[in-house]
């Protein structure tokens, strides 16, 4: 696959072609060479400008690897300019992404999303999709590998933080917020 990509690399057609090259071979190293070649991506990213989407990428992957190995200060200057590139792009999935990821090191930052499904943990937001989906708490519980019990805690937290009473005001907010976030109005 390596191989591949750098032939059509070699061509020249894309800028950011060398960039995504070394991306990946630093997704596929062994873990002391990783480090360097991330490195070196984000500078032919730099080199080449154009793709901040492509960019922001490099920059994602490098983050989540430096936060598996506990480098949780770089980490987070590495998924914060992955977010902001992101948001840049109007790249939800890959925002949403980069918020987990900084929230996984402890970052504060991450929560700067001010609506209402941003507030909540990547387990409630989990579980709020799915009771929202018309699930139980039992068949949450089953697909999450949780308690039944767990999961009632986290859907009466849910219900405090977003004000919501009943699980169809929860279906409707998650529906109409993610409504909104796509461009949408939000109504029917």
């Amino acid at each position: 696959m390596v191989d591949l990509y750098a032939g059509w690399a070699a061509l020249g057609v894309d800028a950011q072609a060398t960039a995504q090259l070394t991306r990946l071979r630093a997704l596929t190293a062994r873990d002391e060479d990783c480090d360097a070649l991330y490195q070196q991506a984000l500078a032919e990213h730099e080199a080449a400008g154009e793709s901040q989407f492509e960019h922001a990428r490099t920059l994602l992957a490098y983050g989540m690897w430096l936060r598996r190995r506990r480098r949780l200060l770089e980490a987070r200057l590495q998924l914060r300019a992955a977010l902001v590139g992101f948001e840049r792009c109007g790249a939800l999935l890959w925002e949403k992404r980069a918020r987990s990821e900084l929230r996984a090191t402890g970052d504060s930052a991450a929560s700067d999303d001010v609506s209402a499904l941003g507030r909540l943990t990547a387990q409630q937001q989990r579980v709020a999709g799915l009771v929202s989906s018309g699930a139980t708490n039992r068949e949450v519980a089953t697909r999450l590998s949780l308690s039944p019990r767990t999961v009632d805690h986290h859907l009466r937290n849910i219900f405090s933080q977003l004000g919501v009473r009943s699980r169809v005001e929860l279906a409707l907010l998650m529906n109409g917020e993610q409504t909104e976030r796509s461009g949408g109005s939000g109504k029917a």
